[in-house]
Protein backbone atom coordinates (compact mmCIF):
# COMPACT_ATOMS: atom_id res chain seq x y z
CA UNK A 1 0.00 0.00 0.00
CA UNK A 2 2.80 2.41 0.87
CA UNK A 3 4.52 1.62 -2.41
CA UNK A 4 1.35 2.46 -4.37
CA UNK A 5 0.96 5.72 -2.47
CA UNK A 6 4.59 6.64 -3.21
CA UNK A 7 4.13 5.87 -6.90
CA UNK A 8 0.93 7.94 -7.00
CA UNK A 9 2.70 10.85 -5.26
CA UNK A 10 5.62 10.68 -7.71
CA UNK A 11 3.24 10.51 -10.68
CA UNK A 12 1.32 13.55 -9.42
CA UNK A 13 4.53 15.46 -8.74
CA UNK A 14 6.07 14.82 -12.15
CA UNK A 15 2.97 15.40 -14.26
CA UNK A 16 2.11 18.88 -15.41
CA UNK A 17 -0.31 20.79 -17.53
CA UNK A 18 0.68 23.79 -19.66
CA UNK A 19 -1.71 26.68 -20.16
CA UNK A 20 -1.16 29.58 -22.51
CA UNK A 21 -2.08 32.85 -20.84
CA UNK A 22 -1.29 35.54 -23.41
CA UNK A 23 0.38 35.95 -26.79
CA UNK A 24 1.28 39.23 -28.43
CA UNK A 25 3.07 40.07 -31.63
CA UNK A 26 4.18 43.28 -33.28
CA UNK A 27 4.47 43.78 -37.03
CA UNK A 28 7.29 41.77 -38.62
CA UNK A 29 9.67 44.03 -40.57
CA UNK A 30 10.40 43.49 -44.25
CA UNK A 31 14.15 43.45 -43.65
CA UNK A 32 14.50 40.98 -40.85
CA UNK A 33 17.65 41.03 -38.85
CA UNK A 34 19.06 38.30 -36.70
CA UNK A 35 16.52 36.36 -34.63
CA UNK A 36 17.10 36.82 -30.89
CA UNK A 37 15.27 34.92 -28.16
CA UNK A 38 15.07 35.10 -24.38
CA UNK A 39 12.95 33.67 -21.61
CA UNK A 40 12.49 33.98 -17.88
CA UNK A 41 10.49 31.99 -15.37
CA UNK A 42 9.30 32.04 -11.80
CA UNK A 43 8.21 29.22 -9.48
CA UNK A 44 5.08 29.74 -7.40
CA UNK A 45 3.89 27.50 -4.55
CA UNK A 46 0.10 27.19 -4.16
CA UNK A 47 -0.34 30.17 -6.51
CA UNK A 48 1.01 32.64 -3.91
CA UNK A 49 3.60 35.09 -5.20
CA UNK A 50 5.22 38.22 -3.89
CA UNK A 51 6.82 39.47 -7.08
CA UNK A 52 6.06 39.76 -10.77
CA UNK A 53 9.32 41.20 -12.09
CA UNK A 54 10.56 37.96 -13.67
CA UNK A 55 9.26 39.18 -17.04
CA UNK A 56 11.69 42.11 -16.87
CA UNK A 57 14.60 39.64 -16.94
CA UNK A 58 13.41 38.30 -20.31
CA UNK A 59 13.31 41.82 -21.75
CA UNK A 60 16.76 42.63 -20.36
CA UNK A 61 18.19 39.39 -21.81
CA UNK A 62 16.69 40.21 -25.21
CA UNK A 63 18.19 43.72 -25.16
CA UNK A 64 21.63 42.32 -24.25
CA UNK A 65 21.58 40.29 -27.47
CA UNK A 66 21.02 43.40 -29.62
CA UNK A 67 23.26 46.09 -28.16
CA UNK A 68 23.16 49.21 -30.33
CA UNK A 69 20.50 47.78 -32.61
CA UNK A 70 16.75 47.92 -32.95
CA UNK A 71 14.49 44.99 -32.05
CA UNK A 72 11.29 44.63 -34.07
CA UNK A 73 8.79 41.90 -34.86
CA UNK A 74 8.58 41.05 -31.18
CA UNK A 75 6.65 37.89 -30.27
CA UNK A 76 5.79 37.45 -26.60
CA UNK A 77 4.25 34.38 -24.97
CA UNK A 78 3.22 34.01 -21.32
CA UNK A 79 2.48 30.47 -20.22
CA UNK A 80 1.93 28.65 -16.96
CA UNK A 81 2.86 25.04 -16.28
CA UNK A 82 0.89 23.54 -13.40
CA UNK A 83 2.45 20.78 -11.35
CA UNK A 84 1.16 19.29 -8.12
CA UNK A 85 0.96 22.30 -5.75
CA UNK A 86 3.60 24.21 -7.77
CA UNK A 87 3.26 26.50 -10.79
CA UNK A 88 5.93 27.61 -13.24
CA UNK A 89 5.17 30.98 -14.82
CA UNK A 90 7.23 31.64 -17.94
CA UNK A 91 7.66 34.49 -20.40
CA UNK A 92 9.22 33.71 -23.80
CA UNK A 93 10.23 36.64 -26.01
CA UNK A 94 11.71 36.67 -29.51
CA UNK A 95 12.35 39.38 -32.06
CA UNK A 96 14.53 40.48 -34.96
CA UNK A 97 17.63 42.53 -34.22
CA UNK A 98 18.57 45.06 -36.89
CA UNK A 99 22.00 46.58 -36.43
CA UNK A 100 22.98 49.87 -38.08
CA UNK A 101 24.75 49.42 -41.45
CA UNK A 102 28.10 50.57 -40.04
CA UNK A 103 28.04 47.83 -37.33
CA UNK A 104 27.32 44.91 -39.69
Amino acid sequence: MIRKCCLLFIALTLSGCVGLNTVSMTQIPKDKGQLVEANAHDWVFLNFTTQNDFADRAVDNLKEQCVGGKISGVFTKHQTTSYFLVFKREVIVSGYCSLPKDRM
